[in-house]
């Protein structure tokens, strides 16, 4: 992706009725959008919190009503008008609330991804002696998928591979039996924008993202126990459990190739003006492994 242009933040927001604000290509126009998103590895839910500015009366009173699901795209507008623009959350409204500023009414949407699944998906099965645990989590995932979960990348650790030497019984929320799966695997798992995804403690999916001064990278990263905090222009290719090489004049990031996965991103800014930035923590990639740091 290029260096930023015109900004855009698109907003669709669906339930028994639909309504997209600021559709088009045009930024002139479009009603004001703030936004803060924090999506990572782990299995809690990721969260936003979506301000619009002046919406219509009608659109305000159908927010948490008629309108139940929100998708959020951020990105840039380039002169030669290809949109690169990008999903940076998805899930369920939980709260909405307005409140007047200055003569504008602003309102704000407390969100969650995956929010409907996480809460109403249950289980209770046993499974016999010899079943695959990757049969086990394959019906877990099913449950989630009730309640419009999609399933994406699902790569196996060595411990998933496996099968249960002993009869396998789990009941009640599917949430909690995912975790009592991803610590016996040492896996994560958690949904990303309404997708199933799981990846080894010490694995990775998807290409590399590179930033330096000249690509979006901001400021002077900071070193951590295991990897890395870095500040870059915004950009929706940043994801958890990714990859991103993060290449500074000034300090020399931890990992091979100053590689690192993503272990959580923050999402934040507004379509007019001021920040529009991603926080990645991330954490050393060497020898095709994860440094995970204390566990």
């Amino acid at each position: 992706m290029s260096l930023q242009y015109l900004r855009k933040v698109r907003l669709t927001a669906v339930g028994s009725s639909g309504l997209v604000i600021n559709a088009g290509q045009g930024g002139g126009e479009d009603l004001k959008i703030g936004f803060s998103v924090s999506r990572s590895l782990s299995s809690s839910a990721n969260d936003a919190s979506i301000q619009i500015w002046n919406l219509s009366e009608g659109h305000r009173n159908a927010m948490g009503r008629e309108l139940e699901d929100v998708r959020l795209e951020a990105g840039y507008l380039p002169p030669d008008g290809d949109d690169q623009t990008g999903v940076i959350f998805a899930g369920q409204i939980r709260e909405v609330r307005h409140e007047k500023q200055d003569g504008d009414i602003i309102t704000t949407l407390d969100c969650g991804d995956g929010d409907r699944a996480l809460r109403r998906a249950d289980v209770s099965k046993t499974f016999p002696a010899g079943t695959p645990v990757q049969d086990v989590i394959d019906y877990v995932r099913g449950r989630f998928e009730e309640y419009g979960v999609t399933t994406g990348e699902v790569v196996l650790s060595d411990k998933a591979r496996g099968a249960f030497a002993r009869p396998y019984s789990m009941a009640g929320p599917a949430r909690r039996e995912m975790d009592r799966l991803g610590r016996a695997t040492r896996s994560y798992w958690s949904l990303q924008n309404g997708t199933f995804e799981m990846i080894p403690g010490d694995g990775y999916i998807g290409t590399i993202l590179r930033f330096d001064a000249a690509t979006g990278l901001i400021g002077v990263p900071t070193i951590t126990d295991n990897g890395v905090s870095a500040e870059v222009l915004l950009n929706p290719e940043i994801r958890p459990g990714r990859r991103v090489q993060i290449v500074s004049e000034h300090c020399e990031v931890p990992g091979e190739d100053n590689i690192v996965r993503v272990s959580a991103v923050t999402f934040a800014g507004d379509n007019r003006d001021g920040n529009f930035i991603a926080r990645i923590e991330g954490e050393a990639v060497s020898g095709g492994k994860v440094d995970e740091g204390e566990r």
